[in-house]
């Protein structure tokens, strides 16, 4: 996406830098702990992220919906330590105690753009990545996760593109004993090999910020055709989309779409104003209709603070048609 833009995915706004020491003021959590294993798991995951700069005051009621959390971000150093120091001052007493209360799986992201430099050289040591995967798993523990979601901008060449999958499947070997879960966050046009893909529970898939109209259904569908033709099942595929809009003419101008929404004459039907595509309610539905119809493991969305309150939620509309959908299906003979 774009650099120093807080509205894409792959933004990343400041923060201090601290390593694991970090962990020290925080409580820790036994490893006989019930993560993931203790939460039931939806038949369609709803995945959002919220990232560090919109913590402060957010309300965690406005994520009604999803059953993911994902916490945006941290960062991997070369020697295999995690920098989460963004989310320090995170208020995870509150967080601990809404996603407990809603059983809604806790998540952290690791990685995004302009904050991936550390991958490299991490991945490309078997003594880095055992680091790294250690410090996952205690960090995990520490901080009452239930697994982490892994988006590395971009490795670049065979090497890194098989160092990537080598430590994805060390991830998955730590992970595993703890009932933690792993996804991995990828654009369309990234590649990853057999041991890689099948490493991860699910492949979260950036179907957005493409050229022109940035987040259309067809190009969802297309997007999701890449990763199946690749042989991975729609089973494990998460579709991603946006709570903003970005302009057809110059990608870099965007809007969130609570700042579109305010428009209180904006046609509910319309995917576009002014020059700026977005996904409106009607486009949401028809892509999370596909999504459940082809059998997708869910959808994410970047990112719940850009989301419309009240009636105007685009999150309200996944809801609504995920439960929708579920209703019919039980009302089946």
């Amino acid at each position: 996406m774009w650099p120093n833009n807080p509205v894409s995915h792959r933004a990343a706004i400041g923060g201090g830098i601290a390593v694991l020491t970090l962990l020290a003021t925080l409580p820790l959590t036994s490893p006989a702990a019930e993560p993931l294993a203790a939460r039931p798991t939806s038949e369609f995951r709803v995945a959002g992220y919220l990232p560090d700069y919109r913590l402060t005051g957010f309300d965690l009621n406005q994520a009604q919906g999803v059953t993911d959390l994902i916490l945006f971000s941290a960062e991997p150093t070369p020697a295999g330590e995690i920098d989460w120091s963004r989310l320090k001052s995170a208020p995870w007493k509150s967080i601990w105690q809404w996603t407990t209360a809603q059983r809604v799986r806790l998540i952290l992201a690791i990685g995004g753009w302009d904050r991936s430099a550390g991958f490299a050289a991490m991945s490309a040591s078997p003594t880095s990545r055992k680091a790294f995967a250690e410090s996952v798993v205690e960090l995990c523990l520490r901080l009452r996760l239930d697994g982490i979601d892994l988006d590395w901008e971009h490795p670049e060449g065979a090497m890194q593109a098989a160092a990537y999958g080598d430590l994805l499947h060390d991830l998955r070997t730590a992970l595993e004993p703890h009932g933690l879960s792993l996804s991995v966050t990828l654009a369309a046009w990234q590649t990853l090999d057999e041991k890689a893909a099948a490493s991860a529970d699910w492949i979260q898939i950036m179907s957005y910020d493409n050229p022109g109209r940035h987040s259309t259904l067809e190009q969802a569908r297309t997007d999701v055709a890449t990763f199946t033709k690749r042989g991975v099942p729609p089973s494990r595929l998460v579709l991603g989309l946006p709570f903003y809009g970005r302009s057809v003419a110059d990608g870099k101008q965007t809007r969130t779409y609570a700042e579109i929404a305010a428009n209180k004459k904006l046609p509910g039907t319309t995917d576009e104003s002014e020059g700026i595509y977005f996904n409106g309610p009607k486009a949401i539905a028809e892509k999370v209709r596909w999504a459940r119809n082809e059998g997708l493991a869910g959808v994410m969305v970047w990112e719940l603070g850009q989301d419309a309150t009240g009636d105007a939620s685009l999150l309200r509309v996944i809801r609504g048609s995920v439960d929708g959908a579920l209703k019919d299906r039980s009302n089946r003979p």
